[in-house]
């Protein structure tokens, strides 16, 4: 999954050699990507972060929700500390850049099929281990009371997206937004935006 074309013939092209790999499909944009994975119930789907029609860390959690039995790689240029944590808690079972070599994106592949963790070698490792959502003391995340659909928002004002663009990446209305970052500021206890960028900060979800 992945908007462009260029990058889609080329990592075709970098798979065609491994005997156990078959490349099922093809999609630009996550909405052609939760008919064909509905359709064809892959067993490993690559997604880019950034997608033509939206978030592709959203996409993780619908393609997730919808074929619990496949498993997710993120296939990025963005090498975001950020982005890895976000995407390995939306529940992606590898992280790799585009910038590696064909056989490194090859074993990422056949990591992530035997169900293992895989971080490309140039992140940090320890972003591999299994996040407990507790703090040192042993005190739980306050975003742990979000919903899964007031984590996706509260995520989406983390990078900065205004009403209007959560919307349309949502698929939802803009009153309904509006209700949601009410419900999302009561459980976290702040009061406007900048103070929850704050909350986020402090528990390293603001990207840099």
């Amino acid at each position: 999954v992945d908007g462009h074309h260029l990058f889609r013939e080329g990592l075709r092209a970098g798979l065609a050699d491994a005997a156990d790999i078959v490349v099922a499909g093809e999609a630009s944009t996550g909405r052609e990507a939760f008919e064909m994975v509905d359709r064809l119930k892959p067993d490993i789907v690559t997604v880019d972060v950034t997608l033509p029609d939206g978030d592709g860390i959203l996409a993780t959690r619908e393609i997730l929700r919808r074929q619990p039995n496949t498993r997710v790689l993120m296939l990025t240029m963005h090498g975001n500390h950020y982005y890895v944590s976000q995407a390995l808690s939306a529940g992606a079972k590898g992280y790799a850049l585009k910038e590696q070599r064909p056989t490194e994106i090859v074993e990422a592949l056949r990591t992530v099929a035997r169900g293992e963790t895989y971080v490309a070698p140039q992140l940090p490792q320890e972003l591999a281990a299994p996040s407990t959502g507790r703090k040192g003391n042993g005190a739980t995340s306050p975003l742990d009371t979000l919903s899964p659909r007031e984590r996706d928002i509260f995520d989406l004002i983390v990078r900065g997206y205004t009403n209007t663009a959560m919307a349309e990446t949502l698929q939802l209305s803009v009153k309904t937004i509006e209700t949601h970052r009410a419900h999302i500021n009561k459980k976290l206890r702040v009061h406007s935006t900048g103070e929850l960028i704050r909350l986020a900060a402090l528990h390293g979800l603001v990207a840099t």
